[in-house]
């Protein structure tokens, strides 16, 4: 069974989280310590929260996760997603900067973003291959991302494209805007399709 360490650093309620994994078939532990990430077969990056505190948390993270990344599938969670950039316009810490770009606040009819709304799959990727609704909960994004950024599902809203789906295959790192623990069937399909390519 496939052994999936959620990273715990204090910015999200986990147990929605955990139950979701389980449904999928897989063996969801919760990772306290950096040392426990080589224990594990996949990696969550969760979040509901602010960029700082996050960041601030994850520091002692940092060097176990670059040092897996990429013979270790990670997959991040809203925020989880955000963290991965170089910065937010929430906060004045750095991210991990795996990909170039900030993550700036929603210019939406409402803010925060919350409910369905689609999700259009506009590049091929092993997580999401098809157009969807998925629940959203969040004020902030990358907007508009460019060819820089290895998105393959974007949503519109408010006359932007916010990066809905990052999927960089080659480095067996994904991240979604999105809650797929609380999306249902579809939500339950991304997290399913994670487990699937870990197995590989």
């Amino acid at each position: 069974m496939v052994r999936v360490g959620i990273i715990n650093y204090g910015v999200s309620n986990l147990g929605s989280l955990i139950n979701a994994f389980r449904r999928v078939g897989s063996e969801p532990v919760i990772v306290n310590e950096p040392g426990e990430i080589m224990n594990v077969n996949a990696i969550v990056l969760p979040g509901v929260g602010s960029f700082d505190a996050a960041m601030s948390r994850l520091d002692k993270f940092k060097d176990a996760l670059t040092g897996v990344r990429g013979s270790t599938p990670i997959l991040g969670i809203c925020l989880g997603l955000q963290v991965m950039f170089e910065g937010s316009d929430e906060g004045s810490l750095s991210g991990l900067s795996w990909y170039p770009g900030r993550v700036s606040r929603l210019r939406g009819p409402r803010v925060p973003h919350i409910g369905w709304d689609l999700v259009k799959a506009v590049k091929p990727c092993e997580l999401l291959n098809d157009d969807g609704y998925f629940y959203f909960m969040h004020s902030y994004a990358v907007i508009n991302p460019g060819n820089e950024v290895p998105y393959s599902g974007i949503t519109h809203y408010g006359g932007d494209n916010i990066l809905s789906v990052l999927c960089d295959e080659g480095a067996l790192t994904f991240g979604v805007q999105f809650h797929p623990e609380k999306s249902s069937r579809n939500g339950l399909g991304v997290l399913r399709r994670f487990i699937e390519l870990t197995r590989k």
